[in-house]
């Protein structure tokens, strides 16, 4: 995911450039950035699918929970296409969005204090808390740094989840 999405940013900077900075879903809308915003989001959801069934077999609420991420993922993609057509869209988009960053910060407290404790998952933790408090200032207007925030979070969960699916299968 996060290959195809700094490909993005090397095409069309300026999103992290701008006093209004986007969110990473602007890169599903220009033809420069579409296809590798879709294999970002599309790849990490269907893996994430993927990987649900294997999961399962090791534990089976962390398989279910790849399950219902990688369904968010690919909602949060399917939802970026149409979200400038109108305020409908949007708001589907915009709920989509939040309600991925809320599973991922609960995934991410569930994956950190009782399936895979330890220094570094505590310290990505933060990192992931941290960005959400961010996020929450950004969605109020008290700052804006959307993008920042959207990479913040889902880098720290992105490993708490890594190193969670990889302590799970040790043996």
């Amino acid at each position: 995911m996060f290959g195809f999405t700094l490909l993005c940013v090397l095409l069309m900077p300026h999103f992290l450039l701008e006093r209004n900075e986007g969110g990473v879903s602007n890169y599903g809308l220009y033809a420069k950035t579409v296809v590798p915003y879709t294999l970002a989001f599309g790849l990490c959801g269907l893996l994430t699918l993927w990987s649900a069934r294997f999961m399962a077999k090791e534990n089976r609420a962390f398989g279910m929970a790849l399950a219902g991420l990688g369904i968010l993922l690919i909602a949060a993609l399917l939802s970026t296409y149409p979200y400038k057509v109108n305020d409908t869209f949007n708001t589907i988009h915009v709920d989509i969005g939040t309600a991925l960053a809320f599973v991922e910060l609960g995934l991410g407290i569930w994956f950190t204090l009782f399936l895979a404790r330890d220094i570094k998952n505590i310290l990505f933790l933060a990192i992931q808390i941290i960005g959400f408090v961010l996020g929450i200032l950004t969605h109020f207007g008290v700052i804006h740094i959307l993008f920042v925030t959207e990479m913040l979070t889902s880098v720290a969960f992105g490993i708490i989840l890594v190193r969670t699916a990889s302590q799970l299968t040790e043996t």
